[in-house]
């Protein structure tokens, strides 16, 4: 019992040590921009907090930016021969007035580098993914007046091949499970509108398209169903946008009336099938903002992602279906997010100052498409994301160490929890601290009654 005793106040006064260290190191200069885990690209503005002069930035150990007090520092990420996400640890150093030179407490993040795919003056837009992966469809107007659009498809490192129909305009392309056909939206623009558009499927063999809906209003974004069977869409016909769906056969060709999934007054639409066919991500302006809502194949079961007053759009799945990405305008500017499908964090992707739009995630779940005029022209681009599931386990050990070490717990503690126990929960001194004991904390102070109350308990044992 008494060995016990002793390894108590050991550890107590263990504790003690490091409460006045944490006290006598706590920084007095912070990352404010950053947060642990953080992805970032291209040119970082990294804002600090703290009262020094001559700030740089160290990354790795190296300094790649300096500034004035007051001024943020500038961190290009950019390597034209990286594509893999990399590890980065971010420290901003300073020097107080007196001469010391302080650090700020490190930021470890991922640094993702996006790739540009097309390089047309026109507008390359609407990337998706084949249901394989590999090679992508998207539209362009290049060579064509500003408001046609043709369908291309890509491989990656390779030059675009344009897809030959029978339409003049095509939009929001699409492929069948098997790849053997396309389905978009037209017009035929010498006789009607866009508020007349419809859906098509091609065959990409023959060239010949088949409509798919044959309605006055506006039906747009035609996906199809991963098992052949449907093609969902969003239409004006109910009198607002709302997501439909309709049986088809292997060529596109429907199967009875149309099906309305999302009833009400509010409009919902760009529709995309989760990779196992049995849910549907939509946007919607049902509370302030567009956010991102998930449903069941047949309408049922909705529920809200995104909660927030931006407009968040273009949503689609990871293929494992834990994940929505999504682009979110803010700020007068639009990038790219992921979130989990059944709430948390978001994760933000892309960071330029120029929009960018239309994700869509790969089959193997590596990268994302998107289009950027972040190369001078709206072009498509391609970026490398992280392990998604490191994220998750990561989350999920929260590391958490015993707050309270009593006779009973101490044979569980181990010296390692204790050792980081004050680094980890440290607690911020109060306004009417005693300024003549500037070096004990809150946390060490109750270490020391614990301590002296535990050992006068143990003397008159």
């Amino acid at each position: 019992m008494r060995a016990r005793a002793y390894t108590l106040a050991a550890l107590l006064l263990v504790m003690m040590a490091n409460g006045l260290q944490a006290v006598e190191e706590s920084p007095s200069i912070t990352i404010t921009s950053l947060n642990e885990g953080d992805w970032i690209e291209g040119e970082v503005e990294i804002l600090v907090d703290g009262d020094v002069e001559n700030l740089e930035l160290l990354v790795n150990g190296t300094v790649v930016a300096s500034a004035n007090a007051g001024e943020s520092l500038i961190w290009d990420t950019r390597d034209a021969n990286a594509t893999s996400p990399a590890p980065f640890q971010v420290v901003a150093r300073g020097e107080l007035e007196n001469g010391t030179q302080v650090e700020s407490s490190p930021i470890n993040v991922m640094v993702l580098y996006p790739r540009q795919l097309t390089y047309d003056p026109a507008m390359d837009i609407q990337p998706e993914w084949h249901p394989d992966g590999g090679i992508f469809v998207f539209k362009s107007n290049r060579g064509e007046e500003e408001h046609i659009f043709k369908l291309y498809t890509l491989i990656p490192g390779e030059e675009p091949e344009q897809i030959q129909t029978d339409r003049v305009y095509h939009g929001y392309p699409g492929w069948s499970p098997d790849g053997s056909h396309m389905v978009f939206n037209s017009y035929d623009p010498e006789v009607e509108g866009t508020g007349e558009m419809d859906i098509f499927v091609v065959n990409l063999s023959s060239g010949e398209s088949i409509p798919v809906t044959t309605n006055s209003d506006f039906d747009d974004s035609g996906r199809w169903s991963p098992d052949g069977n449907f093609i969902s869409f969003h239409s004006s016909r109910s009198g607002d946008l709302d997501v439909w769906k309709v049986a088809v056969a292997d060529n596109g060709t429907p199967i009875g009336e149309p099906i309305r999934l999302t009833p009400g007054d509010s409009n919902e639409h760009c529709p995309r099938w989760s990779f196992d066919g049995e849910w549907l991500v939509y946007e919607t302006d049902r509370v302030e903002g567009t956010d991102v809502w998930v449903m069941r194949a047949d309408g049922s079961d909705a529920r809200q992602i995104t909660d927030d007053n931006y407009d968040d759009g273009y949503p689609g799945w990871s293929p494992t279906g834990d994940w929505l990405v999504y682009d979110s305008s803010r700020d007068n500017n639009t990038d790219i997010y992921l979130i989990p499908t059944d709430g948390g964090p978001q994760k933000r992707v892309t960071m330029h100052h120029t929009h960018d739009r239309h994700p869509s995630w790969s089959p193997d779940g590596r990268s994302l498409l998107f289009h950027s005029g972040r190369g001078g022209d709206v072009n498509i681009w391609q970026v490398e994301i992280p392990d998604l599931s490191v994220i998750d386990e990561t989350e999920e050990d929260s590391g958490f160490c015993t707050a309270i070490v009593t006779e009973e717990n101490i044979d569980e503690v181990d010296g390692a929890c204790v050792a980081t126990f004050d680094d980890e929960e440290e607690l911020e001194p109060s306004e009417s601290e005693d300024s003549t004991l500037p070096g004990i904390s809150i946390t060490s102070t109750l270490c020391l009654i614990t301590l002296i109350a535990f050992m006068r308990r143990r003397s008159h044992v």
